[in-house]
């Protein structure tokens, strides 16, 4: 399945599966350690609303080939970041 081009399964598929995030919380961002073929992967500590506790990487496909970016959030305001 990919996330291009959805059909109406799949949007109900993928609405469920990102929709088991609503009330979870964050609880720390890290970068992984570089992985075998070099890449450094975001990964997020997330509690859930039952406390269940996982660990979720960025990833820029269902297939794991490569780290992701998420769009929308707001940039970082820090003189280390910027300079």
């Amino acid at each position: 399945m990919s996330m291009y081009m959805l059909n109406d399964k799949d949007r109900k598929f993928y609405a469920d599966y990102y929709g088991s995030l609503v009330g979870a919380t964050i609880t720390k961002v890290t970068i992984s350690d570089d992985d075998d073929e070099g890449n450094s992967w975001p990964v997020f500590d997330v509690t859930l609303k039952d406390g269940t506790k996982l660990e979720l990487e960025l990833s820029q496909d269902e297939e794991g080939n490569g780290p992701g970016f998420m769009f929308g959030l707001p940039t970082p305001n820090s003189k280390e970041i910027l300079t």
